[in-house]
C-alpha cells in the first residue's frame, strides 16, 4: 500500500467510489456537480480540488478540457495486488501495485488490497503457494483469525493466536514452530482467490 492511498480522507475515498459507481453503472465518469450533489458538496471548487489530489496520487487521471474528462487509474471495483507474502519464511511485500484484479463488490468481502502467497505454511487452512490472500487494512484481530502480520521487517500470513503479550502467530503445516511477539498485524485476511 502506498503511503498517498493513506492519507486520503473519507470523503476522498467516497468520490474515488462513486466515480468508480457510474463508469459501471452508467459507462461513463460523473461531472463535478453531480459528484458535489451526490456527496453534498456545495461548491465546485472544493470538488475539483479533491480530484486534483486523487490525481496527485494516481489514483484518477483527468482531462481538463473536457467536461467528464476523467478516469480511474485501475478498473473499478479491482483491488490492488500489493506484492508477496510468505506462508513460511518471510518476504517483505512491495509497497507499489504489480496489478489489479477486478472484483464484484459482493466478491471484495471488504478487502483493500491482495497480497500473493509464497511457501506452504498455511496449507492447512487451504491457502496454498501462489495464492492471492484478500486483506482487509487493520491493526487488530480475533484469537483464531488468519492475519497478515509484519515480524521485524518480513510480512507472513499466519493465524492469530492468544491474547495482548501471550499472543503468537502460527502456522498451518507442521514442519512450521510457531511465532512468538513481538510482531504487528497489519490486516486481516478475509478471502482467498486461486486460478486453476
Amino acid at each position: 500500500m502506498s503511503s498517498e492511498q493513506k492519507e486520503l480522507t473519507e470523503l476522498q475515498t467516497r468520490i474515488l467510489e462513486f466515480i468508480g459507481e457510474s463508469i459501471e453503472e452508467k459507462g461513463y465518469p460523473p461531472s463535478i456537480r453531480e459528484i458535489g450533489r451526490r456527496l453534498r458538496i456545495t461548491s465546485p471548487s472544493s470538488v475539483a480540488y479533491h480530484l486534483r489530489v486523487l490525481e496527485e496520487h494516481g489514483l484518477l487521471k483527468r482531462e481538463e478540457s473536457l467536461s467528464r474528462g476523467m478516469t480511474l487509474a485501475s478498473p473499478p471495483n479491482s483491488l490492488p495486488i500489493l506484492g508477496r507474502v510468505a506462508a513460511g519464511t518471510g518476504v517483505i511485500a512491495a509497497e507499489d501495485a504489480e496489478g489489479h484484479v477486478s472484483l464484484d463488490r459482493d466478491a471484495r468481502r471488504g478487502a483493500d488490497y491482495l497480497l500473493r502467497v509464497q511457501g506452504d505454511s498455511m496449507t492447512g487452512a487451504g491457502i496454498l503457494p501462489g495464492d492471492l490472500v484478500q486483506v482487509r487494512r487493520q491493526q487488530a484481530a480475533q484469537d483464531g483469525e488468519i492475519v497478515v502480520a509484519l515480524v521485524g521487517e518480513e510480512g507472513v500470513v499466519k493465524r492469530l493466536r492468544g491474547k495482548g503479550e501471550r499472543s503468537r502467530l502460527e502456522s498451518e503445516n507442521p514442519a512450521y514452530e510457531p511465532i512468538p511477539g513481538p510482531f504487528s498485524v497489519v490486516g486481516k485476511v478475509v478471502g482467498l482467490l486461486r486460478r486453476y
